[in-house]
């Protein structure tokens, strides 16, 4: 089933986006790649969506999962007798002549490297952080629960998961194989997006290099292969932002409607699809007969993106847990209080942001996103590439030119309303004040791709357009090396025939106390976590804790009360806990360090101590031996510990 249940995901998703293309009746528009792209985007989006009242009425599991798969996939049918492709679509662009030949053998050789690569990854266990921490964590957790768990933990607990929930139906039926290879097609299906989009307008050249340079930004090579969502909303955003484009044309309300959805499924996958679900409403409003169309995409888009927001307010009170916090009433205390709400807010709202909020930030943002200025953004680790930071500007330029020229007519169409869009959810996404990592805009590149290359290729002059084209060539040599030199790692592990521990031993930092955890530990215990990275590996019941975003377990730096924290994760039935350092090593005795004033007391026993690595950097994981250091599994002792006069017992 590892290999099938990938196939049965993609069958369902384009059983339900078909089905939905044909009901909004804005086919007829569309060739084979385009249908294809765009009911795969929306089907991924509606197949979240229906697991989602699966799993709160207790049936997310492999009975749920093949019931929602069956269901979808019956709505293949609607392929049935859809309308014909149009005649000539994706003959339009020029490639050049002979150039045009070899250079189309070259990029689709690229194209294949690529994906080998991608698929040599996705057949390894994942390794990502991110995808370790949440993405892949989480839908274990429902899946072991057999129903959708509420987790009070901002960022990566409480949020939109629409996604994760695809991630789990692969889980339930093939394992983890399954997932991963779940995560590497889901993660291509922006690339066909831009490919499908390009080929009628720009050629076949043009549009394998915009692909190819989806598949190659460092963003993408970083974090589609794993759980993170940002490659799965470029989809979704490209489709609505595509649709809402054409939405003042013939057939508007369907785009209208096809739009919301789009943006719904990313509301239901980010809480950044907020704003750009506001922002693209906006220019939907702005269409003529706007109201109308207006009114169907905030529908659509109210229908398909709200459940998370619901399910956040009836455990919470906040919609958004935790925006809100001493706006709206909460449940119950224990989940949040402002002292966390304060650390919050300076997490989110100053470390991650360099350039600031304001008419300077709009301004210089794209220079610092686009060329890496700024490491604390990633935007060269895991940024956009090197593509667009060719492209953008060349285009800027050729679209100020056709402005100038055509004057209202030259904007007032769909690439017009397309740019409007794409402009405004970036000005909205850097005043509102959040975190500014570059990747968090990787939902608009799709449709960067689109729009500059397509720019590029229509140039009437031929050496403008070559000369761009080498330069966007050599990015592309770049990002394709750069894919080789990310894969390394999972070449090496075949090369080696390493066993599952021995690569994860390799590839994740402290994966030494994993084995040891899930061999002596079970169903009944509760392990303390405060290294999230491990969580999906661990196979018993975990509580991850963290000093900002997590509240019932307080591990706050100014926290110094023992017994509060022993009282704490007895309250949360954790029942061991994993330290690193020693007692008396002169460590921090605050936050997290208070275990050791329950170790000294004699609330905590030890049961082992395991010698773990740690490395900076999972690409390079055979550069160098890295870090190791002693890591301690402790018991939490009954509370008559207490008895012999705990420090800070107060």
């Amino acid at each position: 089933m590892a290999w099938l249940t990938p196939v049965l995901l993609v069958l369902a998703c384009l059983g339900l986006g078909g089905l939905t293309l044909r009901l909004a009746g804005v086919v007829a528009d569309l060739d084979l790649p385009q249908r294809l792209a765009w009911a795969f985007g929306l089907g991924f989006g509606l197949l979240g969506w229906l697991l989602f009242p699966v799993g709160i009425a207790g049936f997310y599991g492999t009975v749920g999962t093949i019931f929602v798969l069956a269901l979808s996939a019956a709505c293949g049918l609607a392929w049935r007798g859809m309308a014909p492709v149009p005649a000539g679509a994706g003959a339009a662009g020029a490639d050049d002549g002979v150039w045009g030949g070899w250079l189309t053998i070259a990029l689709v050789v690229a194209l294949a490297m690529v994906m080998a690569l991608d698929l040599v990854e996705g057949l390894a266990p994942p390794t990502e952080a991110d995808t370790l921490a949440y993405h892949f964590d989480l839908p274990k957790r429902f899946l072991a629960a057999g129903h959708i768990l509420f987790v009070p933990r901002a960022v990566d607990g409480a949020v939109p998961l629409g996604p994760q929930l695809t991630y789990g139906a692969a889980l339930a039926l093939g394992g983890e194989r399954a997932m991963t290879l779940w995560t590497m097609l889901s993660g291509w299906g922006a690339g066909l997006l831009v490919f499908a989009t390009l080929r009628p307008v720009a050629g076949r050249v043009w549009a394998l290099a915009g692909a190819l340079a989806w598949l190659t930004a460092p963003a993408v090579i970083y974090g589609a292969g794993g759980g993170q969502v940002e490659s799965r909303t470029a989809l979704v955003a490209g489709i609505a932002l595509l649709a809402a484009g054409r939405a003042a044309g013939p057939r508007g309300l369907g785009y209208a409607l096809v739009a919301g959805l789009g943006a719904g499924a990313f509301m239901a996958a980010k809480y950044t699809g907020l704003v750009f679900a506001l922002a693209l409403g906006l220019v939907v409003l702005a269409q003529r007969a706007g109201f109308r169309r207006a009114l169907v995409y905030g529908l659509a888009a109210g229908v398909a993106g709200f459940q998370w927001y619901l399910w956040n307010f009836l455990n919470t009170g906040d919609p958004v847990f935790p925006m809100l916090f001493g706006v709206l009433p909460y449940v119950s205390p224990d989940i949040w209080d402002a002292d966390h709400a304060e650390a919050f807010r300076q997490m989110i709202f100053q470390e991650d942001r360099v350039v600031g909020s304001g008419l300077w930030g709009l301004i210089t943002y794209p220079a610092v996103a686009l060329f890496g200025l700024n490491p604390a953004l990633e935007g060269a680790r895991v940024g956009l590439g090197a593509v667009p930071a060719l492209a953008v500007p060349a285009a800027a330029v050729i679209g100020l030119w056709r402005w100038r020229r055509g004057g209202w007519a030259a904007i007032n169409g769909p690439v017009g309303r397309t740019v409007a869009a794409v402009v405004l959810f970036y000005g909205l996404y850097i005043l509102m004040g959040a975190s500014q990592r570059v990747r968090h805009l990787l939902p608009l590149l799709p449709v960067l791709l689109v729009l500059c290359l397509g720019a590029v290729a229509g140039l009437q002059a031929a050496g403008a357009r070559r000369v761009l084209g080498a330069g966007v060539l050599a990015a592309l040599a770049l990002g394709v090396a750069m894919q080789g030199l990310f894969s390394l790692p999972y070449v090496e592990r075949i090369a080696r025939g390493e066993d599952r521990d021995a690569f994860l031993g390799r590839m994740v930092n402290g994966y030494a106390a994993v084995p040891w955890i899930n061999a002596h530990l079970g169903p009944d215990d509760r392990i303390l976590m405060p290294a999230r990275v491990r969580n999906y590996l661990v196979d018993v019941p975990i509580f991850y804790i963290h000093h900002t975003d997590e509240a019932r377990i307080d591990s706050r730096p100014q926290a110094d009360n023992p017994r509060r924290f022993y009282d704490q994760m007895r309250a949360q039935g954790v029942t061991h806990l994993l330290a690193s350092g020693t007692v008396g090593d002169g460590g921090f005795v605050t936050g997290y360090g208070q275990w050791r004033a329950l170790a000294k007391n004699g609330c905590l026993e030890l049961l082992a101590t395991i010698d773990v690595a740690s490395r900076a950097s999972r690409t390079l994981s055979g550069s160098g031996a890295g870090v190791t250091k002693a890591e301690h599994i402790y018991r939490l002792a009954p509370p008559e510990c207490w008895a012999r006069g705990a420090p800070g017992a107060n």
